[in-house]
């Protein structure tokens, strides 16, 4: 499977996950297929991002599109904006490639994106508190203008994701290892108690401060709402199902197929607006 045509699967499989999403009474089918959107999506990206000749103005692409569609999140409130997710596993990797072409300007650059996620998160977190400043503007486009992780479609997590497929791209079987083990780990995490049991121990304990904080970064930049875990692993808690996206990342043939470079930044924003409205309307 060529890299065009893989992502082209990754569209379908997200718009039918949309189409469940948005649109009232659809079967729950739909959401389970469009869990392998997402794991695609970062597959592809770290492979346009590897293979690029012009790496920043790729960055600035997704900084772009990320920005572009965080206006639209602000005007129908909805928190998808993978663009966010991309551009900051992309961001990753420009720093992970700085430290292994040895880079002497790499420590500065480590630091210097460490104190600037610390600093805009911070504005973030006391933003959401002013009267004068909605929610919505500031989780969705205050981020995507600073560039921070701060509630990330996904979180911080599918980061990881991003830069395990970059470490493991060029071997099968630690792609393999790699992505089951991710899927194992964000299982245990997301469709079990145990996330929940562990703040419930501090509060059994007199901790309230601690578990509120561990909660909150949970949230917002990790990507697990600890309130949302151990639901039904079918009708709720289904993100597991991801795992079914390994046969088509190990069936892609290293070939890059017909050029179709701006049909995911066209398509992303333009499909979602139109379900949602779909939705809307049948809703009423």
């Amino acid at each position: 499977m060529s890299f065009i045509t893989l992502k082209i699967f990754a569209l379908l499989t997200m718009l039918a996950d949309h189409i469940g999403l948005f649109i009232p009474n659809t079967p729950i089918f739909l959401r389970w297929i469009g869990r392998l959107a997402a794991p695609i999506f970062t597959f592809c990206s770290v492979l346009a991002y590897s293979y690029t000749s012009n790496k920043k103005f790729y960055l600035l692409r997704l900084y772009i599109a990320g920005l572009v569609m965080s206006i639209i999140q602000c005007f129908i409130f909805i928190e998808n904006n993978y663009f966010r997710t991309l551009f900051s596993i992309c961001v990753l990797l420009s720093l992970l490639e700085s430290y292994k072409n040895k880079d002497r300007n790499f420590k500065k650059l480590l630091i210097a994106y460490i104190i600037w996620q610390v600093f805009s998160i911070s504005i973030n977190i006391l933003f959401l508190n002013a009267l004068f400043i909605s929610e919505e503007f500031d989780a969705y486009f205050l981020s995507a203008l600073f560039g921070n992780i701060f509630c990330l479609e996904g979180g911080i997590i599918f980061t990881f994701l991003g830069v395990l497929f970059y470490l493991t791209k060029d071997n099968r079987k630690l792609l393999i290892i790699g992505y089951i083990v991710f899927c194992m780990f964000y299982f245990i995490a997301t469709a079990t108690n145990l996330i929940s049991v562990v703040l419930g121990k501090f509060y059994h304990l007199g901790f309230t401060l601690l578990p509120d904080m561990l909660e909150y970064i949970l949230d917002t930049i990790i990507g697990i709402n600890p309130m949302d875990v151990g639901g039904s692993l079918i009708y709720k808690d289904f993100q597991w199902m991801m795992i079914a996206a390994l046969p088509f990342l190990l069936i892609y043939n290293g070939k890059q197929g017909k050029k179709l470079k701006y049909i995911f930044y066209i398509f992303y924003p333009v499909h979602i607006i139109i379900l949602f409205y779909i939705g809307s309307l049948i809703g009423k």
